[in-house]
């Protein structure tokens, strides 16, 4: 399998300091790359894809299913903002466009969030391609908190079939309290590539993100987070049932006293599903804590996977950290793989983490079963009851209401 690009995209884009045409053709991670030995992305790819050639088109289509609560919203087209509301009436976006107030900043991403990452491009041939291809992405600058959450509809529509978008995005904020959740609606029907790179930087901040699919999708998707968190929370809530692949990668550097990180996720996958979550969690700074939980119901020979290494610098006493991740396999095909990882070089630290996989309960399915449930609804709810503890996390009840509907639509378990 080969990235296809034209003449016109190597034009415009040769003069980058990082592009090369024979590296950017070839080279996907495969599994001899350790944080991708459970995800081998270079076979994946060639199994799926003869070939992929780089996605340039800016579409426009009319968007009318927003969520049924109070917030602002940002309409992503094929990952190309195109429309946004952040209460004065629905604006159309450009290259040009830029929304400013005193406390809010918007514009297109015009340059790269990662070109200063040196090393990053070097060890990255994902990001390597994305800094080469990237035509799309944002730029959200906020510097006071928001009374209602910002959605970002993450559409996906027209003939994708074999195409590769790359998309940047960046977030910074200052003094700000919001909540951000990116909705992921693919209409395509088509097999494509995502390729989605982030730099969160929170100063003095909390940012709760919430990453929701609605319905399923045949998509490809890699996203690697950077995460920059001085004196902040932040906390990112992973509800990706129905995406045929995904990989998110975080790095996130707790680097300043009293920071906080906390990843949770609850899938379900099924029909050959493949989900990875990897996190870097360095604690640079004392009194800092850190929290993953990763949940995982998997049949149909759907693959779950979950890495997770937490950095402790000698400088950061009195770290928290903490991980756990588990997997419910409903048929003998599924596959649930971690590697917890601790490097820890401070002596005053509390910092555990562990792992559990199995199948279903037969005393607690019988056991409902024998007050009235059939065998199917018994499994439901069992399979509900796993996830609950992720969505109690949550304190929003609107949010709440659509990711227990999300799950609903989504744990479909036929015997």
């Amino acid at each position: 399998m080969k990235l296809n690009f034209s003449k016109e995209d190597f034009n415009k884009n040769k003069d980058n300091i990082m592009f090369n045409e024979d590296f950017v053709k070839n080279n996907f991670p495969n599994k001899r790359k350790e944080n991708w030995k459970f995800t081998d992305l270079e076979k994946i790819l060639n199994f799926k894809f003869k070939e992929l050639s780089v996605y340039n088109k800016k579409n426009t289509i009319t968007f009318n299913e927003k969520l049924q609560f109070d917030h602002y919203y940002l309409i992503s087209i094929n990952g190309n903002i195109s429309k946004y509301n952040f209460g004065n009436g629905e604006k159309k976006f450009s290259s040009s466009s830029k929304f400013d107030t005193k406390d809010l900043l918007l514009k297109a991403n015009k340059i790269h969030p990662f070109n200063n990452f040196t090393q990053d491009i070097k060890n990255d041939t994902l990001l390597a391609q994305n800094i080469a291809f990237a035509d799309r992405g944002y730029n959200l600058e906020l510097a006071s908190s928001l009374s209602k959450p910002i959605v970002i509809y993450n559409i996906f529509k027209h003939d994708l079939e074999n195409k590769f978008i790359n998309i940047s995005n960046e977030i910074k904020l200052l003094n700000s309290d919001i909540t951000v959740i990116e909705y992921n609606i693919d209409y395509s029907n088509s097999s494509f590539f995502r390729s989605t790179f982030q730099i969160f930087d929170l100063n003095k901040s909390n940012l709760n993100y919430f990453i929701i699919n609605k319905g399923s999708s045949k998509s490809y998707n890699y996203v690697r987070n950077k995460i920059k968190i001085d004196k902040s929370n932040y906390e990112n809530y992973i509800f990706t049932s129905g995406t045929k692949f995904k990989k998110e990668d975080s790095e996130i550097s707790l680097n300043s006293e009293d920071s906080s990180a906390k990843i949770m996720s609850a899938v379900f996958l099924k029909n050959d599903d493949h989900q990875e979550i990897q996190s870097t969690i360095r604690h640079k700074k004392p009194n800092c804590k850190s929290f993953q939980k990763i949940k995982n119901i998997l049949k149909d020979g759907s693959k779950g996977i979950f890495q997770g290494k937490v950095h402790v610098s000698k400088e950061a006493q009195k770290t928290d950290a903490y991980q756990i991740s588990k997997g419910l396999l409903l048929d003998q095909k599924s596959e649930f793989s971690t590697k917890p990882e601790l490097e820890i070089y401070a002596d005053d630290v509390k910092c555990s983490h562990g792992s559990t996989s199995g199948n279903i309960d037969e005393q607690a399915q019988y056991y409902l079963m024998s007050r009235g449930l059939s065998k199917k609804n018994a499994t439901r709810l069992i399979v509900k009851g796993f996830l609950t503890d992720v969505i109690s996390e949550i304190k929003n009840k609107d949010l709440k209401k659509i990711i227990n509907s999300h799950l609903d639509d989504v744990i479909n378990y036929e015997n």
